[in-house]
């Protein structure tokens, strides 16, 4: 009987001090953006990205256009006999010279297209990441992960919100 007792007893404690269901945690709701995706595929970005490859293209150009000069210039050196004539040796260093003016614009122009790039990516994803907020705070996600591509292992296609970020910002960022 009073084994009885005792565990009448400990029924009741546990029912008086456990938590009322309401009480307990909330389930977390985590969700996922694929951000490069995003910054890809939104009007800005696709805008962004086709000044971008005009002014590569444009640059491009002027370097094929020094390039071909500096080979046609190489040709006709590369037929002189003699190399130790002092007009000759003059033309030899006047194309050495050239050829590293071409090699500092090549790096500086690759820099500062790479500089632009990441100025342009830097305005979207801030403008990105306002409306992520808005989404976790209206959707009461409790965490909203950012991904790359091959990175994520495997996750239930209805915790991607890269689509909704992407509708959501071309909407308010034509």
């Amino acid at each position: 009987m009073s084994t009885l007792r005792f565990a009448l007893a400990a029924l009741v404690a546990a029912a008086t001090f456990a938590p009322a269901p309401e009480a307990r945690a909330e389930d977390p709701v985590i969700g996922y953006v694929n951000i490069q995706r995003a910054i890809m595929e939104v009007e800005e970005g696709k805008r962004a990205r086709a000044a971008l490859e005009k002014t590569f293209e444009k640059k491009q150009a002027d370097l094929r256009k020094r390039e071909e000069e500096l080979k046609s210039m190489k040709d006709s050196l590369d037929r002189e006999t003699n190399k130790n004539d002092p007009a000759v040796r003059a033309r030899i260093i006047e194309f050495e010279k050239k050829y590293k003016e071409l090699q500092e614009i090549f790096v500086g122009e690759s820099q500062s297209l790479q500089k632009q790039q990441a100025e342009e990516v830097a305005k979207i994803q801030d403008k990105m990441r306002k409306i992520i907020t808005e989404i976790g705070k209206s959707g009461k996600y409790t965490i909203i992960l950012e991904v790359q591509e091959n990175r994520l292992l495997y996750a239930k296609p209805h915790l991607d919100l890269t689509n909704e970020v992407i509708r959501k910002y071309n909407g308010r960022h034509k």
